[in-house]
């Protein structure tokens, strides 16, 4: 319980030993995944720490997520960001000044331990290295960053001071308790809080009353500059993020099981030598112990770790930032890394609505005219990792909806098909603001996520509020619901299937690339069916929009008379590009896989008419994710079957055969791309002899018009017919088409009271929306929706010049929705505040000429001054801190 003479050889020996488990822990963070970033925190840390710091000096942030509240970016100001900051300027390598920062934070918790184990006396001077050692290293054990920690690496610091042995006014114990804590920093509150539990404990337990009420006020003094900003967070968004449970319990417990530790490693080994054993034992099984904790750190390299940032990625910043049009910039995936740390132009938030559009495989002008409401001009695609969306899924959206690609950068990613690795399409022109008339608006009963279906199953020329929105602010609006609501007569109605699902079949231009993987299930496979309630009776046309579903009745409509057909033993997939007659449409595009699990997988040919063939020509497409057949046995109507080998240009000939029939068995195959997995699969099959019988499916084909080809109707049980003009291409690929009621004025007449509404699926078609509206809604007649041109002089000021209106109009820009933005007309007006389809920012305009409207976000103000406040007294507390230690100094 000795403790170390100052100037003594002991001292001086252990200092050494301090000084080399300080290298060994700076050795372990460097030997791990070395010359590569670990991904993990923020990674403009280390990729953008200027920029980093800069966005934390205001409360809004206009960069990310269609501007949003700082997150928890304030508390990266100290001493993270300074840190980064200096290392960049100083152009270490990103990995090493990721290492350093590593390499502080054990080596502080190590010294931590160390010291306050000597000034308690607890254990012997082996037995603090190794709980010392233990106490640094089992954070990182359990797979814990090294940010994450560093609370609890500061703990034993925070501490220190208030339990030092040593004589020291109350003055110098709690300013220099909270100068440990200033350094903490805001970028975890639930962390740097948990660290003052144990100084808190020690302080009540002693009764020390004064001391204990000057320790409080020097922590809040140093926590302004994160405190009060955490507060206005809480206040005016979400508050930040979830933090992780591990190392805020490890600020709270183990800095005491460290000392315990410590403390019952010292008994043991005296209990050692009363029996006998040499004193070293124990700490030397400590250190050992300290030495296993270690291991999984050193053998464990990082999976999510990269050199350096792709120059791909810098290639695609540049490229984003140097283009003049107005718009953020979308990435679909669920991070923005690593692009938010290099671009410039704001990026926009990736919603469910819009994920599962992409996700879908299917575009229609929603997806393009949702992105253009919400002023995204570019979106970014990431084939360099897979992200639970099939990239083939992502280009068939986009290409659906008509967006094409304007820039791409970087080798093919892991992807079906080589896509480089960033690939940037042009949505095509978009403002950041909209003026929208009043005569276009109408409340919306339903969710943010029903808006862009809403808008565009009325005609595209509106614009949503959703009703607890509008309430009080715009009257009189008309109503469009989405489920059973009471008390209010919609003038619209809108049905739709929330999730439409996925083929199995994606398509890249003509080409069905097919798996079964690919397919997801829809949330209504066979239709919709909704109640709603009217208080009076009302009249409503009926329209929708419809998909082809899988099955039977629409293979039907692919068959061409006169032509051969094809079924088979089993196949991969449902969809129609998949069938067995795929493989006689004279499309390589399309082709027939068997299943898997088919032992024995055949093809039966069936000719029109009995003709004389010489042999047959398998053609298989590089991606049609099958293996090719290798040996086939070919059996016909009335002669012995014919055993063959398949030549490579895809040849089996044999001698001449009159048949109408012909069953061709797949004895052997070769892969096309993986020889374990890939069930036999086959683009075409040409007959040689009556070649002329295989007949392509016409894309420009109509399907047959006629009342009843559509989905059907049932309102309150009574069925109604609707009528469908679809071509086959838009059936084949898995189009949109639209369907109404039979009938040149298709209405629907409804009483007062609840009603059943049924829309199923028929025809080879499932609907996916359905829209009961009034005669004459939406056709959007009146002034149109203007876009308007919004400029930010500063993150958190905007200003639009409004054009002449001569009705009231909502002003919408294209952020977040957020009570804290103030708006003025040209007069000095103050505008009223209205959220805009349920998250945009927007103010409600009087008709008037046109004048310049300005707005600003209010609570920055406070929130800089909080910054300011916080660092003066930061600063304060530090001074004291000095102040009373050379004064004590003097003294002496």
């Amino acid at each position: 319980m000795r403790r170390l003479k100052a100037g003594s050889t002991d001292q001086v020996v252990w200092r050494a030993r301090l000084v080399l488990g300080c290298l060994a822990l700076i050795a372990l963070c460097f030997q791990q995944a070395p010359g590569r970033i670990v991904v993990g925190g923020k990674l403009e840390l280390t990729a953008g720490p200027g920029g980093l710091l800069s966005r934390a000096m205001h409360l809004w942030d206009p960069h990310t997520g269609f501007g949003q509240l700082q997150n928890d970016t304030y508390g990266y100001l100290l001493p993270m960001g300074p840190f980064h900051w200096l290392l960049a300027a100083l152009s270490v390598p990103d990995w090493i000044a990721q290492r350093l920062w590593w390499s502080l934070v054990l080596c502080v918790a190590f010294l931590g331990v160390w010291k306050l184990c000597n000034v308690l006396q607890y254990g012997v001077p082996w037995t603090r290295l190794a709980v010392a050692l233990l106490y640094a290293l089992i954070p990182r054990t359990f797979g814990e960053l090294p940010t994450e920690v560093w609370p609890m690496a500061m703990a034993p610091w925070v501490l220190l001071p208030l339990v030092t042995p040593r004589v020291r006014s109350g003055w110098w114990r709690a300013s220099w308790s909270a100068a440990a804590f200033a350094l903490i920093g805001g970028a975890n509150p639930t962390g740097s809080v948990a660290v003052l539990v144990l100084p808190a404990i020690w302080l009540v337990l002693r009764a020390k009353v004064k001391l204990t009420l000057a320790w409080l006020a020097f922590v809040v003094a140093v926590s302004i500059w994160w405190l009060v900003p955490l507060l206005m967070l809480l206040k005016y968004g979400s508050g930040p993020p979830a933090p992780r449970w591990l190392p805020v319990a490890g600020a709270v417990f183990g800095l005491p099981l460290a000392l315990a530790a410590a403390h019952y490693l010292r008994l043991l080994t005296n209990l050692s030598v009363a029996r006998g054993i040499h004193r070293r034992v124990v700490p030397v099984l400590a250190a050992g112990l300290a030495v296993a904790a270690a291991l999984p750190v050193v053998l464990a390299q990082p999976t999510e770790a990269f050199a350096a940032i792709p120059v791909h990625w810098q290639q695609a910043a540049r490229w984003l930032d140097n283009q003049t049009a107005p718009g953020s910039v979308l990435v679909l995936s669920t991070s923005t890394e690593p692009l938010a740390a290099l671009v410039k132009r704001p990026l926009a938030t990736l919603t469910d609505d819009m994920r599962r559009r992409v996700d879908s495989g299917v575009g229609d002008r929603t997806l393009r005219q949702e992105l253009n409401q919400d002023g995204v001009r570019y979106v970014v695609v990431r084939n360099d990792q897979e992200d639970g969306t099939p990239a083939l899924a992502i280009h068939d959206s986009l290409a659906d909806a008509g967006i094409n690609r304007a820039a791409y950068f970087g080798p093919a990613g892991p992807t079906r098909l080589p896509y480089p690795g960033v690939e940037i399409y042009d949505v095509g022109a978009t403002s950041p603001g909209r003026l929208i008339p009043e005569s276009r608006l109408f409340a919306l009963g339903g969710s943010t996520d029903d808006v862009p279906t809403v808008v565009t199953a009325l005609g595209g020329g509106g614009a949503a509020v959703l009703r607890a929105d509008a309430d009080g602010k715009v009257d009189g609006l008309p109503v469009v619901e989405t489920a059973d609501q009471s008390g209010v007569e919609p003038s619209a109605v809108v049905l739709r299937n929330t999730q439409i699902g996925r083929s199995a079949c994606l398509h890249v231009g003509t080409r069905a690339l097919c798996s079964p993987d690919q397919a997801k299930d829809s949330a209504e496979p066979n239709g919709l069916s909704r109640t709603i309630q009217l208080p009076k009776a009302a009249s409503y046309q009926l329209r929708g929009t419809a998909l082809a579903k899988d099955g039977e009745t629409l293979e039907q409509l692919l068959v061409v008379p006169g032509a051969i057909t094809a079924t088979a033993s089993s196949r991969a997939v449902t969809a129609p590009e998949g069938r067995p007659g795929a493989a006689v449409d004279r499309a390589l595009g399309t082709g027939w896989l068997a299943a898997a699990d088919d032992p024995s997988p055949s093809l039966t040919l069936k000719l029109p008419v009995a003709r004389d063939v010489q042999g047959l020509r398998f053609r298989s497409d590089p991606y049609l994710n099958g293996s090719r057949p290798a040996e086939v046995t070919v059996h016909f109507d009335n002669s012995g079957p014919v055993h063959a080998v398949v030549d490579a240009a895809g040849y089996v000939r044999f001698a001449s055969r009159h048949t109408q029939s012909i069953k061709i068995d797949f004895t052997a195959t070769k892969p096309l791309q993986d020889a374990q997995t890939s069930p036999v699969g086959v683009d075409e099959v040409e007959v040689l002899g009556a070649d002329e019988l295989r007949k392509a499916v016409d894309p420009q084909r109509r399907v047959p018009a006629y009342c009843g080809n559509g989905p059907t109707v049932r309102v309150d049980g009574v069925p109604m017919r609707t009528q469908v003009a679809a071509g086959m291409q838009q059936l084949l690929q898995r189009r949109p088409v639209s369907f109404q009621l039979c009938g040149t004025s298709p209405e629907v007449p409804l009483r007062s009271g609840r009603h059943q509404i049924e829309v199923r699926a028929n025809g080879g078609l499932v609907p996916i929306e359905t829209t009961l509206v009034k005669a004459g809604f939406g056709t959007g007649s009146g002034t149109p929706v203007q876009g308007v041109e919004v400029w930010h002089p500063n993150p958190t000021e905007l200003t639009v010049e409004a054009p002449g209106a001569t009705e009231q109009s909502v002003l919408a820009v294209a952020q977040n929705y957020n009570d804290g933005w103030e708006a003025y007309d040209g007069s000095g007006r103050k505008l009223t505040p209205i959220r805009v389809a349920g998250w945009q920012q927007g103010w409600l305009l009087p008709a008037g000429p046109e004048q310049l409207v300005t707005a600003r976000f209010m609570p920055d103000r406070s929130y800089r001054a909080a910054l300011l406040l916080g660092l003066v007294t930061l600063l304060s507390v530090f001074a004291a801190a000095i102040f009373f230690a050379i004064g004590r100094s003097t003294r002496r």
